[in-house]
């Protein structure tokens, strides 16, 4: 499985299919934009996340920003480990933003 992804990776495959989205930013980032509306985001702040894993399902697979994403890499290693089906996506919301604008 590919642990990994490059926003515009992570775009054509929300393009063909519904992708569940785990935000794991701070709730004073979250109102900068939204991630694809078509989605199932579920959004968990990464300093609640793991009081909070149960509201995850592992049948499913979750692709998680952060701002930048490089705390959702570690997240997303920490989660595996938990049993978790997880990608991350590279650059976070800052790549997801900068891709829709050009």
């Amino acid at each position: 499985m590919n642990y990994s992804v490059t926003t515009k990776e992570f775009m054509l495959l929300a393009a063909k299919e519904p992708v569940n989205i785990l935000d794991l930013r701070d709730p004073e980032f979250i109102d900068s934009f939204d991630l694809l509306n078509e989605s199932n985001v579920t959004r968990i702040s990464l300093t609640q996340l793991p009081n909070r894993l149960h509201q995850l399902d592992k049948g499913k697979t979750y692709y998680l920003f952060t701002q930048f994403g490089g705390r959702s890499k570690t997240m997303a290693q920490f989660l595996r480990n938990e049993g978790y089906q997880v990608t991350n996506v590279i650059g976070g919301t800052t790549a997801y933003e900068h891709y829709l604008a050009s």
